[in-house]
């Protein structure tokens, strides 16, 4: 969000108000002229009045994220008649001491004008320009650090604009929230509500701590690169990897062990890294593994740092029972009442057809599915290899439907005239262990056309990389999901699933209610007292970590007329 730091100066000349047009960093510096009225704090009141009703006949400008701030900041100031709001020393402490402790959200306190508050103190006697000015500076970074801990600090719609978690109405709701914090007193309180209260984001924030202090300390040792390590092999680097691993928590401190022998230990240490790194565990120090190794702890930093922010964005508006899909981690989560109950393995999209982010409702099961061959993969897969070979059609158990639903002989087709968006037919392939889609699919009605389903080829699960499909998400276990979400023991039990499967007719059942579903994207997250790591499979990263770490930019403003 584009944050304003508002600063008013005016002289009052023969009681004829006089304005100067400052332009203000992130720090709080800016141009400097004195006002000595009668009355100081209903000089300071007429100030900010004067401030925002000049605003208002001028209109304001900027980009519609800043124009939206800059909004709220003039009706907060309007609720309370434009009255001052940072005039107890107690209030000022609570604020800085919340600004100080940001960087422990990944946040960071420079761009809620921690320079400035810090010397807020040194300067007692102010004018009512410096007044207004300290005061709208204060407003400012208290809005914004609420907002940023409470949705984020950058838009998520900015980084993909197939994010559809709506919060107008939430952002209105906090307005109201933030109101009476400040009439009450409560800014310290109302800060550390607003910050999600979820296990998970509270172990990756213990996380950031921990490598924040290995890379302070300077960070680990890289592993050269050599031979790859096999169990019983000897190697003069196995004391750095044995180190290496004590450093991050995968190998125990009391393990005492001086050689070059790769032992059984070891072995189990390397696996535990693997396993928290998604890496194919197989206790070997191969060429992979050592990469991974070989990230530092200040780019571990970062990785929590902006995938903090990627929970800020949806973590406190989950409701107790959803499906959460975290694409890097090829993994599916079923959380009833705020716990996870069950969970399995997934393939998601490949890089060049991206599983997409975003939320959904499932509604019903599809079992004995039959697949229609969607627009993308018609396109540049079906048609194709149709026009090459016509036996694709068999191999695939295709048939060709017409718009009436009539069966037509795919030799009665000219198929070199069509193409993925003049094609008048359908491709459609029964319902069987043999389809795309396995035995049964899970509807979640979205414009992207993306679901999930079983799969045929139940082996790529044993992949530690499964962006395999063409978007769509392939569970491991669908049965069990069907029992999780059609929420019915006795109806539909197991036994019954699998009777409606074995009658092999197509049929849709409703859930008894609708299930979010997130598909998201989390490249570390929490897991126990560690935290799991997952590689970038979409380059995502590093355009959300520039965004994060992009300054708030500065803001200049004319005032009164000018």
């Amino acid at each position: 969000m584009t944050i304003i730091v508002l600063l008013f100066l005016a002289l009052f000349p023969l009681q004829v108000i006089q304005a100067n047009t400052l332009t203000v960093d992130r720090q709080g510096n800016g141009g400097s002229s004195v006002v000595t009225p009668s009355g100081k704090d209903s000089a300071v009141s007429g100030l900010l009045r004067c401030h925002f009703e000049d605003q208002s006949r001028s209109g304001v400008s900027g980009t519609a994220e800043g124009k939206s701030f800059k909004n709220q900041l003039g009706r907060f100031y309007a609720a309370r008649q434009y009255q001052p709001v940072w005039t107890e020393q107690r209030m000022i402490v609570e604020l800085l001491q919340a600004v100080e402790g940001v960087s422990g959200d990944g946040l960071n306190p420079d761009d809620y004008h921690i320079g400035r508050l810090r010397r807020l103190f040194d300067n007692s006697s102010r004018t009512p320009a410096e007044l207004v000015r300290d005061d709208l500076l204060m407003t400012d970074a208290f809005l914004t650090l609420a907002c940023h801990l409470r949705f984020g600090k950058v838009d998520p719609e900015r980084i993909d604009p197939d994010w559809n978690l709506d919060g107008s109405t939430r952002r209105t709701a906090l307005e109201y929230r933030l109101q009476r914090s400040i009439t009450s007193g409560r800014i310290k309180d109302v800060l550390d509500e607003l910050r999600p209260r979820h296990p998970e984001y509270a172990q990756l924030k213990k996380g950031l701590a921990r490598y924040r202090a290995i890379a302070k300390a300077g960070n680990w040792q890289r592993i050269p690169d050599g031979v790859t390590i096999r169990a019983g092999i000897r190697d003069s680097r196995i004391p750095l990897l044995r180190k290496r691993l004590r450093e991050s928590g995968d190998l125990s401190a009391a393990v005492v062990d001086t050689s070059n022998v790769y032992s059984a230990v070891m072995v189990e240490a390397i696996k535990r890294f693997q396993k928290r790194n998604g890496l194919e565990v197989d206790g070997i120090a191969g060429t992979v593994t050592v990469q991974q190794l070989n990230i530092s702890a200040s780019e571990r930093v970062d990785q929590i740092r902006l995938n903090l922010e990627r929970y800020r964005w949806f973590i406190s508006d989950v409701s107790p029972t959803y499906v959460l899909v975290n694409i890097p981690e090829f993994s599916l989560q079923y959380i009833e009442n705020g716990n996870i109950r069950w969970s399995t393995r997934v393939i998601v999209g490949k890089p060049y057809r991206k599983t997409p982010v975003f939320k959904a409702d499932m509604q019903y099961i599809v079992f004995n599915p039959q697949w229609v061959i969607p627009p993308t993969i018609l396109a540049k897969d079906a048609l194709p290899a149709i026009r090459k070979n016509r036996s694709y059609l068999d191999r695939k158990r295709l048939q060709v439907i017409d718009s009436k639903g009539r069966v037509v002989n795919p030799e009665s087709i000219n198929w070199s005239q069509y193409t993925g968006s003049n094609f008048p037919y359908r491709l459609q392939q029964s319902a069987g262990d043999h389809g795309a889609l396995g035995r049964i699919k899970f509807m979640m009605p979205n414009k992207h056309i993306i679901y999930l389903h079983d799969t045929p080829t139940k082996d790529l699960f044993e992949k530690s990389s499964r962006t395999l499909s063409s978007g769509c998400i392939r569970v491991e276990n669908p049965l069990n999901l069907a029992e999780l979400v059609l929420q019915d023991s006795v109806k539909w039990s197991r036994s019954a699933i699998e009777s409606a499967i074995a009658t092999g007719k197509t049929r849709t059942v409703y859930l008894p209610r609708r299930i979010p579903v997130f598909l998201l994207y989390l490249t570390a997250v929490a897991g126990g007292d560690s935290v799991l790591f997952r590689q970038d499979i979409y380059q995502r990263d590093s355009r959300l970590l520039k965004a994060l770490d992009t300054p708030v930019p500065a803001y200049k403003i004319e005032g009164c007329g000018i």
